[in-house]
């Protein structure tokens, strides 16, 4: 049996190879003079310090910061360095390792495209023979076979596009790798880099957990899918041959679609320092915020009551106002 849907991927793998390779040269063509000059602008701030006495930096530490520079440059000049370090490990090691555990389960499945297309040809084979029993009296067969055309088209789906949305979303981060391993240069920065390591490793491991439960569910279906074969040929077909099928195909719908949160759990830690920290920056911000603005609205307060103060004449006492008051209506004494 043709596998079809293994072809279909290996077709999108080879362009989106091309893509990658395309979009990372361009990007490191543009970032690569401005990553030389911070490397040699960073050599010489580090090495005067030094040379002056007046870093507070350790010798280790200053040497592990340029070393970490130094790997960026590496990484960004150069697709082959990139390709060799990362891009083959990122596309190729989730989904071997996915097939040597499937090769290590005994389900007998080594290649889940395989199996995937195996499903949908013979959905084809058993809603053709159901449509052989239909005429212009009878659409109920026709019905049924529409029926498993659509719950097995539903499962396929469902795996193809995780796939291809892990596969091109994958290409498209690594695409753009030279402008976030860049981030890495700043402290700054770096929660962008972080969060782009964290992404790619999310659809990394993505088809890692399709392979394996697409795997284990066509295991599941072997048996109906070999009974489907057989009772093709015979057309002898009812719907409750298929119930095991459908159930099966609507099961693995669901359990696909959890994939992306599996793998979040997983590829997520590395950003949970990422989130929290941005929350409490964020809770900072407004905390001093809130702060600054009670101070300006406190002092502007005060200024208000100075200005008063100096446009409003001292008030007297209660003796000294009654006096003033009783040589206003008398008079001035006279004087002897």
């Amino acid at each position: 049996m043709d596998d079809f849907i293994g072809e279909l991927l290996d077709r999108i793998d080879a362009s989106g190879q091309n893509f990658s390779q395309s979009a990372y040269e361009a990007l490191s063509q543009d970032l690569e003079p401005l990553l030389r000059l911070l490397f040699v602008l960073a050599v010489l701030f580090y090495g005067v310090q030094l040379f002056l006495g007046t870093s507070r930096l350790g010798v280790a530490e200053i040497i592990g910061r340029l070393v970490r520079v130094f790997v960026i440059l590496i990484l960004v000049g150069t697709w082959s360095n990139f390709n060799d370090l990362v891009y083959e490990w990122l596309t190729t090691v989730p989904e071997a390792a996915g097939r040597a555990i499937l090769a290590a389960s005994g389900t007998g499945v080594t290649e889940p495209t395989n199996g995937l297309s195996q499903i949908w040809e013979t959905a084809n084979v058993a809603a053709a023979a159901f449509s052989e029993q239909a005429g212009y009296l009878s659409v109920l067969p026709a019905l049924i076979g529409l029926i498993i055309m659509v719950f097995a088209g539903l499962f396929v789906a469902i795996a193809l596009g995780i796939l291809v949305l892990a596969k091109v979303v994958l290409w498209v981060l690594l695409g753009t790798a030279p402008i976030f391993i860049s981030c890495f240069f700043f402290n700054a920065t770096r929660s962008y880099a972080m969060g782009w390591l964290n992404q790619s490793l999310l659809y990394a491991i993505i088809p890692l957990f399709v392979y394996v439960i697409a795997a284990f569910l066509i295991a599941a279906m072997e048996p109906e899918l070999t009974s489907i074969d057989s009772i093709s040929g015979n057309r002898e077909l009812k719907l409750s041959d298929f119930a095991a099928f459908i159930m099966l195909c609507l099961a693995g719908s669901f359990v696909l679609l959890q994939v992306q949160s599996l793998a979040q759990g997983i590829a997520g830690g590395l950003a949970t320092p990422i989130g929290p920290r941005a929350r409490h920056l964020t809770t900072q911000g407004i905390f001093w915020s809130r702060a600054a603005i009670g101070t300006s609205a406190r002092q502007t307060q005060a200024a208000v009551h100075r200005v008063q103060a100096r446009l409003t004449p001292p008030r007297q006492d209660g003796a000294g106002a009654s006096m003033q008051r009783a040589i206003t209506s008398h008079g001035t004494p006279r004087q002897t």
